[in-house]
Formats: structure tokens, sequence, C-alpha cells
């Protein structure tokens, strides 16, 4: 009985403890300030700095700088920021799928109306078929660079500040 007592006193103490540090992240706010956006320590992301490129989980978060594998990186350095949100993937999916779709049948319309060398095809082709093809590949590119890289946020348009979480009191 006494080992199950404290095999349950053991376990509480250190969740509560796990659950009581504190959590840091990089915070982004837009120039314009009507959006902040968080990105907590251990998410994956991609920094550009002077164009040179650096890959990996965000930590080690100090006053002024974040850590990604080993490199330390100033935040006032960071140029471009991607980040896998948790939108990345079904919004990369929702403009690569129907992307790919609708080069595909744009694509499809373009060779028949070639090969059947009718006039009156041809120029549905142009007026048609084509701005479809254009936009699906378009959309394509764009919904497999949102999946393979994520979010984009440029320095242009955000501010980046390191921030400290306090954990939440019950």
């Amino acid at each position: 009985m006494k080992q199950i007592y404290l095999a349950i006193t053991l376990f509480l103490v250190t969740s509560v403890a796990v659950i009581g540090q504190n959590k840091s992240g990089l915070e982004l706010m837009s120039h314009s300030g009507n959006q902040f956006k968080y990105i907590s320590e251990g998410s994956k992301v991609s920094v550009y700095k002077y164009g040179k490129r650096y890959k990996g989980n965000l930590k080690g978060l100090s006053d002024k700088a974040i850590i990604i594998n080993s490199d330390t990186i100033l935040v006032s350095q960071i140029q471009q920021l991607y980040v896998q949100t948790s939108l990345s993937m079904p919004g990369g999916l929702v403009l690569a799928v129907p992307g790919g779709i609708a080069s595909g049948g744009g694509l499809a319309i373009i060779g028949s109306a070639i090969s059947s060398g009718n006039l009156g095809a041809i120029l549905f082709t142009g007026i048609f078929a084509i701005p479809i093809a254009a936009i699906g590949i378009f959309g394509t590119i764009k919904g497999v660079q949102l999946l393979s890289r994520g979010k984009k946020f440029s320095s242009s348009r955000w501010k980046y500040t390191i921030a400290v979480v306090p954990p939440a009191v019950k």
C-alpha cells in the first residue's frame, strides 16, 4: 500500500513541476498592429539571415536571440521566418490538390483543342483553358510551398520579439 501511495505522490509532484515551467517563444506582431502570432519553443522553423538558411526546431530562447539546432541567431538579424503552423498542412493541401486538378484539366483541354485543329476550339482554348491552367499551376506551386516550408513571416511586415509566457494559475 505504501508503494502505491508513493508512486501516485511521485507522479503528481512531477506532473505539477513539469506543468509549472515557464514556456518561452517567439512573438510576432504585424507592423500595422492588428495581428499577433505566437510561435512556441519546439516548433519547426526556417530562418533566413543575410541570405543563409537555418532550419530546425526553435529552442533555447534568450532575451535577444534564438537557437536553431546549434546556431544562435539574434532576433534583429532575422530577415524571413517560415513556420510550420497547424494550418500549413491543410492549407497547402487545399491549394495543391484543386490546383493540380485545374491545371491538368486546362492542359488536357489545350491539348485536345490543338490536336483537333478547329478554329472555334482554339479560340475557346485561348479564352478559357489557358487561364484555368495558369491559375491551376499557380495554386499547385503555392500549395506545395506552403506544405514544404510553412507560412512566411517577413521582417518587413512583422516585428519579432522573445516572449516568456508564465504558467497558467489554476
